[in-house]
């Protein structure tokens, strides 16, 4: 992986959710959340590669929603 010194020891996101947890806390709760968010990020990557994202990003409800908002009002 890149090496990026910008990147800072701990996500903002982690001590918005961690408020109360020690500096060593934050470190391991956001070296996990940024391996979660990896493995995320591989699975996108494979299901974009073989041309699978439709079978999982179909949400009937949501795409009815957007759908019926792209309508022309006309």
């Amino acid at each position: 992986m890149k090496e990026n010194k910008n990147i800072p020891e701990i996500a903002e996101i982690v001590r918005h959710w961690m408020p109360d947890a020690s500096e060593e806390e934050l470190k391991e709760a956001t070296v996990n959340f940024r391996e979660y968010l990896g493995v995320i990020y591989r699975i996108f990557l494979r299901l974009e590669a073989e041309n699978r994202l439709d079978e999982i990003c179909d949400i009937p409800v949501i795409n009815d929603r957007v759908n019926e908002s792209n309508k022309d009002p006309l």
